[in-house]
C-alpha cells in the first residue's frame, strides 16, 4: 500500500491506496494529530511507501502558510524515515499533469480524470472515500502518480 499525503498549513489530507489502486482509507485532520498519532499508526499497517505533495517555487513572494506547509512536509518525511519507509516528494504540477494528461490541471480536472480512470465518488462507488474534498483527491492522485511511475520503471 502507498500513503499519499497532501500537507497544509493547518490540516493534512491523506489517502491510503492499495496495490490495486483502491482507496483503502482517506481523511483530512489537524496537523498535530496527524503527525503525532495518525501518521505513526498508519506506517505500521502495510504501508510500503510514503508519497508527499511537495512545495514548488513559482518565483513569487510567499507568506506564513506556505512556510507552515513546508514544515509539515519535512515533519511527514522525518516521521516516515524514522520508521524505515521510503519517502517520495512530487510537486503538484508534476503529478497533476500526468494524472490529467498534460494540461494545466486544476482541482476539477484532477477529479474528472480520477473518476474517468477509477469510477465515481458517490456512495458505493470506488472513490467515495474521497468525495467532497479536493485535498483527499490530491493525496490519492499523488499516490497514483507514484505507483504509475514505479510500474513504468519496472519497480
Amino acid at each position: 500500500m502507498i500513503l499519499g499525503i497532501d500537507p497544509g498549513s493547518e490540516e493534512t489530507a491523506f489517502a491510503i491506496m492499495t496495490d490495486d489502486y483502491e482507496v483503502a482509507d482517506a481523511g483530512k485532520i489537524d496537523n498535530d494529530e496527524f503527525l503525532d498519532l495518525t501518521l505513526p499508526a498508519m506506517l505500521g499497517n502495510g504501508i510500503k511507501a510514503v508519497v508527499i505533495e511537495g512545495i514548488q517555487s513559482y518565483g513569487m513572494a510567499v507568506g506564513k502558510t506556505v512556510f507552515e506547509t513546508c514544515y509539515v512536509v519535512g515533519e511527514c518525511r522525518r516521521v516516515a524515515k524514522m520508521r524505515g519507509k521510503p519517502v517520495y516528494i512530487y510537486s503538484r504540477p508534476e503529478y497533476a499533469r500526468a494524472i490529467v494528461g498534460g494540461m494545466k490541471a486544476n482541482d476539477a480536472l484532477i477529479r474528472g480524470a480520477l473518476i474517468n480512470r477509477f469510477g465515481g465518488d458517490k456512495k458505493g462507488e470506488p472513490l467515495n472515500k474521497l468525495k467532497g474534498n479536493s485535498d483527499k483527491r490530491s493525496a490519492f492522485a499523488v499516490a497514483v502518480y507514484h505507483a504509475d511511475k514505479m510500474r513504468c520503471e519496472g519497480q
